[in-house]
């Protein structure tokens, strides 16, 4: 599978990557079953294509924030008004 260079934050309290932009680097794999590889091919009267076209990320951590992301924060207060029946 085909790997992109992506640059993002790394938030510790929930262990998710946030992706801020992508470096324009780009790695060939060389395989024939991948739909973004120069190598790509298919087999004599095969009419679709079901190789993957997802590329891998390479993740780069810019930052490493000790909170939550701001998805995760959301979530969060949504599931304490829910329960307390409170509006912040």
């Amino acid at each position: 599978m085909c790997e992109i260079e992506c640059f993002g934050n790394y938030h510790r309290k929930c262990q998710h990557y946030v992706k801020m932009y992508e470096s324009g680097n780009k790695t060939d794999c060389g395989s024939p079953s991948c739909a973004l590889s120069k190598a790509h091919k298919h087999r004599p009267g095969q009419r679709t294509c079901t190789c993957a076209k997802v590329p891998h990320e390479c993740r780069r951590v810019l930052s490493l924030i000790h909170a939550r992301c701001d998805e995760c924060t959301r979530a969060a207060w949504a599931t304490l008004e829910r329960e307390s029946g409170r509006v912040w």
